[in-house]
């Protein structure tokens, strides 16, 4: 008998509901506050959907993702390797063409 031998992977099924598209098919995720939920739903979706262009724009991108904790918003959408910004949309994000 063996106590918590190993993982077991699985999959939690869901969708996910955009705030905005641009019209060259960026997808921007608007968020004031980037808790434990959106973060796993959001880890997921990239998971799914890697040719989807998905960018965030924070309220306030030095917020600590936990309190107590020292990684703050950018530096979580940095690690995961999604494109940020704080406060509006950049206008070069306009211009663009999507990279996926």
């Amino acid at each position: 008998m063996q106590f918590e031998p190993h993982y077991l992977p699985y999959v939690i099924k869901g969708s996910y509901l955009p705030d905005i598209l641009l019209p060259n098919g960026i997808y921007i995720e608007v968020k004031g506050r980037l808790d434990a939920g959106t973060q796993r739903k959001m880890r997921a979706v990239k998971q799914s959907n890697p040719d989807l262009d998905i960018r965030f724009v924070f309220q306030n991108a030095n917020q600590k993702v936990r309190k107590g904790g020292k990684l703050r918003y950018w530096e979580w959408a940095e690690k995961y390797d999604y494109p940020w910004s704080e406060g509006t949309i950049p206008r070069e994000w306009f211009e663009e063409e999507s990279k996926y």
